[in-house]
């Protein structure tokens, strides 16, 4: 049986949704697995991420989903934080076998990934000063009002700053805990 592709797949891997309805199906499997509103653009990152789909796609699918009662959203942070209908969680749960495996776990992880970034800024502060020559990164680790930490690296161009705030943001606090190992021992 040959399958009509009907998605735009500029930016989409070998083993990515080259139809509409699988995107739709897949935006359905990611919500219902997360169980909590996720922001369109993190939706879009993570598909993206995980060269599941075309951000283009993407949002057409959000909106069907949404104009079809499978998902609603709402605006928070200047954001559309979607979450599934009961009518969306049935879809979820009837079509999820027509999606591969490789397709859904990808999607999971990356989706997964942003919301524990998303959590990690919450206890975080980063700041990037300009100086003559380079760059400070300035990383604060947060417990609500309480500075726990604060370190003050040096950067040879923005770049190098850039990296090093993406990589502090994965796993910030591997450093708070490195640093206290190192100086408590």
């Amino acid at each position: 049986m040959q399958q009509d592709y009907d998605a735009f797949t500029g930016g989409t891997d070998l083993g990515g949704m080259r139809t509409k309805n699988d995107i739709r199906i897949l935006l359905c499997y990611v919500l219902k697995s997360l169980e909590v509103p996720f922001s369109k653009s993190d939706l879009n990152e993570a598909l993206q991420r995980a060269s599941l789909a075309n951000f283009f796609e993407i949002n057409d699918a959000l909106s069907s989903l949404r104009q079809n009662g499978l998902a609603f959203s709402e605006e928070r942070d200047g954001d559309e934080f979607f979450m599934l209908t009961p009518a969306g969680n049935t879809v979820a749960d009837r079509l999820e076998t027509e999606l591969p495996k490789h397709a859904k776990d990808a999607a999971v992880a990356a989706a997964m990934d942003l919301l524990a970034q998303e959590k990690a800024r919450g206890g975080t502060d980063i700041r990037i000063e300009k100086l003559e020559k380079g760059y400070h990164v300035i990383l604060s680790v947060m417990d609500g009002e309480t500075l726990m930490m604060q370190t003050v690296l040096y950067a040879a161009d923005s770049l190098q700053a850039n990296s090093i705030c993406e990589r502090f943001l994965q796993a910030p606090e591997k450093l708070y805990a490195g640093i206290v190992d190192i100086l408590t021992k």
